[in-house]
C-alpha cells in the first residue's frame, strides 16, 4: 500500500501505527462485505479494506482531506469497483453546513461540523468551510447504495446527528459491526449507547486514542 507522506500530518497516518484496532475490525470482515468509513480523513482505512477486497464507500466531507483522499485511492489503482468516495459528511438533515477547522492541511484532524451544540473536541478555529451534510438512510436510497455491514465512523461532534440521520440503516438487519469513535466524557455519549442499544448493539471493546484522555475507539457488535 502507497500513502501520501507530504507534510508530517500526513506522514504520522502513512506509518499505519496509530489506531490499529481499525485494521483488526476491517480484517475481521470476508471480502466482498461492504464496509462504510465515515469520516474518512485523507483515507488511508478506506484504502486498507479495498485493498483487502472489501466493497468501500467512504464519506469525508472536508475538502482538503478529500483531495487526499482521492490522491491515495490513485496511488493504489483503486477505482469505482474497489471504492466509492463522497464528499459528504453524514448527520441528521440534506442540507449545506459549516465546518470550524483548527487545523488547515492536509491529514488534520480538528475539523468539526458545526451542529449548534456544545462540541467534546476544544480548539480555536481558524478557518470556516461550507460543506454538505446527508442523512444516511436517504442517500442509500438515492444513490442505490447497498446497505453497510461494517462501519467505521468518526465524525467528531456529530454523534448523534450521524444516528438520527441513519436509524432505518442501523435498526436494520445488515449492520453487524460498528467501530464508533466517541468521548466518554462527552454529555453526547450516554445518549450515542443508549440508541445503539435501542438498535440491538452491544460493546465489544475499548481501545483508547493515544494522547487522548477520554477518546476511544470502541468497537460493537449486533446482538
Amino acid at each position: 500500500m502507497t500513502l501520501l507522506a507530504s507534510n508530517r500530518s500526513l506522514e504520522l497516518c502513512s506509518q499505519m501505527n496509530y489506531e490499529t484496532e481499525n485494521l483488526d475490525f476491517i480484517d475481521d470482515a470476508s471480502a466482498g462485505e461492504v464496509f462504510y468509513d465515515l469520516g474518512a480523513c485523507e483515507g488511508r482505512f478506506s484504502t486498507y479494506a479495498a485493498l483487502k477486497k472489501l466493497k468501500v464507500y467512504s464519506f469525508e466531507p472536508e475538502s482538503r482531506n478529500y483531495g487526499a483522499l482521492e490522491q491515495n485511492l490513485k496511488l493504489n489503482n483503486l477505482d469505482s469497483s474497489s471504492v466509492t468516495a463522497f464528499n459528504k459528511a453524514v448527520g441528521n438533515v440534506n442540507a449545506s453546513a459549516t465546518m470550524d477547522i483548527g487545523q488547515p492541511w492536509e491529514g488534520g484532524h480538528h475539523k468539526v461540523v458545526d451542529t449548534g451544540s456544545k462540541q467534546a473536541l476544544i480548539f480555536e478555529p481558524v478557518e470556516k468551510q461550507t460543506i454538505q451534510v446527508i442523512r444516511l438512510d436517504d442517500f442509500i436510497k438515492t444513490a442505490g447504495l447497498p446497505p453497510p455491514r461494517y462501519l467505521k465512523v468518526d465524525v467528531d461532534g456529530s454523534e448523534v446527528e450521524f444516528i438520527e440521520g441513519a436509524a432505518d440503516t442501523l435498526a436494520g438487519p445488515d449492520v453487524k459491526g460498528i467501530l464508533f469513535e466517541l468521548d466518554i466524557e462527552s454529555e453526547k455519549f450516554g445518549v450515542v449507547m443508549s440508541k445503539l442499544t435501542g438498535f440491538g448493539f452491544s460493546e465489544v471493546s475499548r481501545h483508547i486514542i493515544p494522547k487522548e484522555k477520554s477518546l476511544y475507539n470502541i468497537r460493537f457488535c449486533k446482538d
